[in-house]
Formats: C-alpha cells, sequence, structure tokens
C-alpha cells in the first residue's frame, strides 16, 4: 500500500505540472494573440494576397492565371533568370570556401581551396554579368529593360547616399560630442530635416534650390564664376554625371561610354535627389551615432592615452571598432530605405513627370508604384514588389555575413 500511495502521489504530481505548463503556455498565447492577430491580418495576408495576385494577369480586376509569367515578363526568360541565379549561389558558396580557409595552418588544402574559390568566383561572375545575353535580350524587350535600368538606378541611388551619409553623420557626431558651448542646440538643428514632413522639404528644394534659372544651387555657382550657359539644369537633366563633367572638362568620351546606362553614372537629377536624401538622414544618423558615442567606456580612451595613442589611434583601434554595430545598423537601414524610398523622388521630379527626366529617377520603387498609378499592371506590380523584396533579402543576408567578422561589441 505504501508504494501504491508514492505512485499515485508522483503520478498527481506530474500531471498537476503538466496542467500548470498547459495553463501557461495558454496565458502566453493568449497575450500574444493580439499583437499575432495584427501581424497576419496586416503583415502576412496582405503579402500571401500580393504572391496571389502577381500570379494573374491582373488588372483592376483579376484575369487569368499566368503562373511566372509576370516575373519573366521583368527578369526575362526562365533559363535566363535561372543562371543569374545559379550564379549567386556560386558567389556565396566562394565566400563560405573562403571563410572556411582561414582555419586551415596551411598546406596544399589552403592552395586546393584558393583555387577553388577563384573557380567559383569567376563562374559566379560569369553567369551574373553575362547571363546568357540578359542585357542584350533586355534590349529588345521593352519591360524588361525599364525594370533592370530601374533596379540600376536604384543601385545607384543607394551607393551615392548611404556612404555619403555615415561618413558625414560620424564627423558631426564626434564634433557634437566634445564639450563644446550649445551642442544641445546644433544636434536638434541637425535633426530638423528628418523630422520635418518629407513632402514641404522636396517641395522647398525641387522649387528654391535646384530651380534651373534663379535657384539658390545655381545662384551660388554664378557667384563662384560659373558661366550662364554651363549651369547645371539639376532636376530636368537626364545626362548622367560622367558625361556632364566630360563635357565640363573637355573631354571627348568615346560613344559605348555616353550610350551605356552603367558607364555613364546616375544622371543630374538622380544626384540632386541623393544630396536632398543626405541633407534628410545625415542629423538621423549623426543622433545615433552620439548613442553609439555615448556607450564607449571612457576608461578605454584614458587607458590608451596612458600607453601613448594619439589621437588617429584612438580613432582607428577604440573608436571605429567599437561603433560598428551603430555602423552596421545605420547600413542595413539606408539601404532598406533606399531601395524603398517614393514620396521625395515623386514630389522632386513630378515637375517633369513621374519618374523625372527620361525616367532617369525611376528606381525600382517608382517602378512600381507606376505600374499601380499609371498601367493599372496590378499583378505585373506584384511581382516587381517581391523581385524587389528578394534583392533586399539578400543585401541584408550580404551584410549580415559581412557583420559577423567586422561588428564589435563592448
Amino acid at each position: 500500500m505504501p508504494e501504491t500511495t508514492g505512485v499515485a502521489r508522483t503520478s498527481l504530481r506530474r500531471s498537476g505540472a503538466r496542467r500548470r505548463r498547459i495553463r501557461e503556455a495558454l496565458e502566453a498565447y493568449l497575450f500574444l494573440s493580439p499583437a499575432a492577430i495584427l501581424l497576419f491580418v496586416f503583415g502576412i495576408l496582405p503579402v500571401g494576397y500580393a504572391f496571389y495576385i502577381s500570379l494573374h494577369r491582373w488588372r483592376i480586376q483579376k484575369g487569368d492565371f499566368i503562373g511566372l509569367a509576370n516575373y519573366t515578363r521583368l527578369l526575362g526568360p526562365g533559363p535566363r533568370v535561372a543562371m543569374l541565379l545559379g550564379g549567386i549561389l556560386l558567389l556565396i558558396g566562394a565566400y563560405y570556401v573562403w571563410r572556411a580557409i582561414s582555419f586551415q595552418s596551411g598546406g596544399w588544402r589552403v592552395g586546393l581551396r584558393v583555387v577553388l574559390v577563384a573557380m567559383l568566383v569567376i563562374g559566379g561572375l560569369t553567369l551574373v554579368l553575362g547571363a546568357d545575353g540578359m542585357l542584350s535580350y533586355a534590349a529588345e524587350e521593352r519591360s524588361v529593360r525599364q525594370y533592370l535600368l530601374s533596379v540600376l538606378r536604384t543601385v545607384f541611388y543607394s551607393a551615392g547616399t548611404v556612404p555619403f551619409q555615415l561618413v558625414f553623420a560620424f564627423l558631426l557626431a564626434n564634433l557634437l560630442f566634445q564639450q563644446i558651448r550649445g551642442r544641445s542646440t546644433f544636434r536638434m538643428l541637425y535633426f530638423l530635416p528628418y523630422i520635418t514632413p518629407t513632402v514641404a522639404t522636396a517641395a522647398v528644394w525641387r522649387a528654391i534650390i535646384f530651380e534651373p534659372r534663379q535657384g539658390l544651387a545655381n545662384t551660388l555657382l554664378s557667384f563662384l564664376g560659373v558661366a550662364q550657359d554651363h549651369l547645371p539644369r539639376w532636376i530636368l537633366e537626364p545626362q548622367g554625371i560622367v558625361v556632364l563633367m566630360g563635357q565640363w572638362l573637355g573631354i571627348r568620351l568615346p560613344d559605348w561610354v555616353v550610350s551605356s546606362p552603367v558607364l555613364s553614372g546616375p544622371s543630374l537629377a538622380m544626384v540632386a535627389v541623393c544630396i536632398y536624401n543626405i541633407w534628410v538622414f545625415t542629423g538621423y544618423n549623426t543622433v545615433i551615432y552620439l548613442a553609439g558615442l555615448g556607450a564607449i567606456p571612457y576608461e578605454l580612451y584614458e587607458a590608451a592615452e596612458i600607453d601613448g595613442a594619439g589621437r588617429w589611434q584612438l580613432l582607428r583601434h577604440i573608436t571605429l571598432p567599437l561603433v560598428s554595430p551603430t555602423t552596421y545598423f545605420l547600413t542595413l537601414m539606408g539601404i532598406i530605405g533606399t531601395f524603398k524610398a517614393v514620396n521625395h523622388i515623386y514630389i522632386m521630379t513630378q515637375i517633369v513627370g513621374l519618374g523625372g527626366p527620361q525616367d532617369t529617377t525611376t528606381t525600382a520603387a517608382i517602378y512600381i508604384f507606376k505600374q499601380f498609378r499609371e498601367g493599372n499592371r496590378w499583378g505585373v506590380a506584384s511581382a516587381a514588389a517581391f523581385i524587389l523584396l528578394g534583392i533586399i533579402l539578400l543585401l541584408t543576408w550580404v551584410q549580415n555575413r559581412v557583420a559577423e567578422e567586422r561588428v564589435h561589441y563592448v
């Protein structure tokens, strides 16, 4: 009997513990359910429905099911897209093989891995850049060319804004981190462009600063001695910045450079949009950098100064490594933001039509917006949005892999 009673008590304790765990789990799910329902209704469900739309010929009303036809319309035939994806996978494989090399002490295995990395990189670049005539096909197919060019312009836009924002913000943050008079006022002034409505500031930059005849930018250039005939047209100029620089310097560029959308560079209209974006987000990045600088223990600087470190050594070996998490965050959010930018580009370029002069400011997000607004091609726009999502996810993955070795925490 005592043994039977002990078994019964153990069974009761286990049953009670099981009921307690179930009750705690139900309570947890009950508290999570409001947020989960909101996320599903306003996040997951719209994304799933957008993918459903991308598989149809959808113009305001639902049309026929066409599968991946909208995707091939934007990227080209399936074999070319498969080769492009294969090239990206080869480059990713080369990255992982290269990482494995650092763990080897030496010998023939290291040499073999280096050769393998070289072969993977060459093969990946061949497939990515060549893609079996993907660019020549894009030249023949208008829809493919337009979308690929919009992605290229997005890359120009991101490369022309994010690095400059980070550099200027880091310099300003270091200045404002010093014990100077009125630094709180300067912090507020630098942050104002970010909190001011985008529609208002973009309209001011378009109408007052970048106005070709009496704008502040050209007024300043005239004061500096630039001839009236050589004043830039800013938002109205569709030519690439490389071509314009060649003209201003009196250098005759080859026709293959002038006609190339890559080598001719972003248009001057896109450069004007980049300048505006740098002005807006530099203050925001500065505030974030100030928080990162404040998190660095001052004892590290004191110890380094005792050992004889100068300002450059302090900056290089302490400040830059320990603000790398902040740099990583701002880089990630900046790139994602430039790939999704619409508002200020729309406001600044609508004077010559959505997308700027000759569509030279039509980024991928603007292209999607135009498909919705002007063409009513909802299926094509949804497919373009999912391709853009894939590009953003790929860039995020690349940044995460790079950050594993270069981001240091205190």
